[in-house]
């Protein structure tokens, strides 16, 4: 469990760090704009392309964390046994849909690399944004595996 929590922190961290990043280049495109006439070329789709480090890296991060939204006006009131088995229902369902996402982005990820689709304005390969989500994907498919293996360990135990 400590080395996917690594794994998570440090790709949340990454996501941190790609906001941050995002708003000095936001706030030093808006500077250049404004006091000399001078934008920074491709700031917008630099921007855009960060999006993709900021939402997927941070998804292993809010699941470990337990960020993610739970609406449980229903399961609130079942017994703590039957929670916990919805729970984990929840969790293998969500796993599963996480395991195709990521076998998906992968394919999309060598798709693009193959075809050589490139931004417009930079001229930079798009492949390495798709991989940067598959890594995402990954890291929070390996997170709800833990989340899942945790959950059916602390049931065994009560």
């Amino acid at each position: 469990m400590k080395i996917v929590d690594c794994i998570a922190r440090i790709a949340g961290l990454t996501a941190a760090l790609a906001i941050f990043l995002m708003m000095l280049l936001i706030v030093a495109d808006v500077f250049l704009r404004a006091a000399l006439s001078k934008p920074i070329l491709g700031a917008t789709e630099i921007t855009e392309q960060m999006m993709v480090a900021v939402v997927f890296l941070g998804f292993g991060w809010s699941a470990l964390q337990g960020k993610h939204l739970k609406v449980d006006l229903i399961v609130s009131y079942y017994p703590q046994v039957v929670q916990r088995v919805i729970d984990l229902v929840i969790i293998f369902v969500g796993l599963v849909l996480v395991a195709v996402m990521s076998w998906l982005t992968f394919g999309a990820t060598l798709t693009v690399q193959r075809l050589g689709i490139m931004c417009s304005y930079i001229g930079v390969p798009k492949y390495p944004f798709y991989a940067l989500a598959t890594l995402g994907w990954g890291v929070l498919l390996v997170v709800m595996a833990s989340l899942f293996v945790k959950n059916i360990k602390d049931g065994a135990a009560r």
